[in-house]
């Protein structure tokens, strides 16, 4: 893993009890693949000039905050992602830290495909009509069993793609625990350097696996793109410290210039 850079904390964020971090936890700006709607995963499709121009407007409603580092997983869309806002919200003498392990889930052989009928297909071998309905039965929860579908299908080649093993979608487990591990990595980083906030740009459905890891209770919804949680690292672990998904900066940066 990379290391971010340092900074001191702005007054205008709230402090940070000793021996804790607040992670800004951000879904990547809107890219090509999400207006053709097809599944992304590990392939690295790139943002739109409206996914930029939106990412400026993220970053300006950060102003407020001063980061103590800032990090993104190795594709385009989520580096770029976090680049952009720091530039445009006062943190651009930070460099990004990037790390791997912060990509999406892996979705093999079943990526670039389109997004509706492969989520449809997922669904009816999870023994459901399509996605709507499995999604009424499982809830919040429907990220991890598609997941572990996508994977079992995937092991079966179900698309005679003819991947090898590592090239296959991953299993829930797979995805959680590298979240779990690079985001403690993280957090733990930035308590060693004084604390306080830290930007991780990433993608929604790993984020949402994550999320559902550290509170089995809390409602998750569809993230859009620059939708921000924040979670508080201690030394008893992650607490989320607001709403899940919230596009707060995104709004205030439109009362920017």
């Amino acid at each position: 893993m990379n290391n971010g850079a340092s900074s001191s904390q702005s007054a205008a964020e709230p402090s940070t009890e000793a021996g804790s971090t607040t992670l800004y936890l951000t879904r990547h700006g809107r890219t090509t693949a999400n207006v053709m709607h097809l599944m992304q995963g590990w392939s690295d499709f790139p943002l739109t000039k409206q996914g930029r121009e939106d990412v400026r407007q993220f970053g300006r409603g950060l102003r407020p905050i001063r980061f103590r580092a800032a990090w993104s997983g190795n594709l385009s869309r989520q580096y770029e992602t976090a680049r952009l806002a720091l530039d445009m919200s006062g943190n651009g003498d930070l460099p990004v830290g990037v790390d791997p392990d912060l990509r999406e889930d892996n979705f093999g052989s079943f990526e670039g495909r389109d997004e509706r009928t492969t989520l449809d297909q997922v669904c009816a071998a999870m023994g459901f009509k399509d996605f709507v309905t499995a999604k009424a039965t499982y809830g919040r929860s429907i990220s991890v069993h598609m997941q572990d579908t996508f994977h079992r299908l995937d092991a079966q080649d179900v698309l005679s793609a003819g991947l090898k093993e590592q090239d296959r979608a991953e299993t829930t487990a797979q995805v959680r625990n590298r979240m779990i591990a690079v985001l403690t990595r993280i957090a733990q980083s930035a308590i060693e350097e004084g604390g306080g906030p830290v930007l991780v740009v990433s993608s929604g459905m790993c984020l949402q696996q994550f999320l559902v890891a550290i509170d089995d209770h809390c409602p998750i919804p569809d993230m859009d793109n620059t939708a921000v949680t924040k979670v508080v690292y201690q030394d008893d672990g992650f607490h989320l410290a607001g709403p899940i998904g919230s596009m707060e900066y995104f709004q205030a940066g439109s009362q920017e210039k």
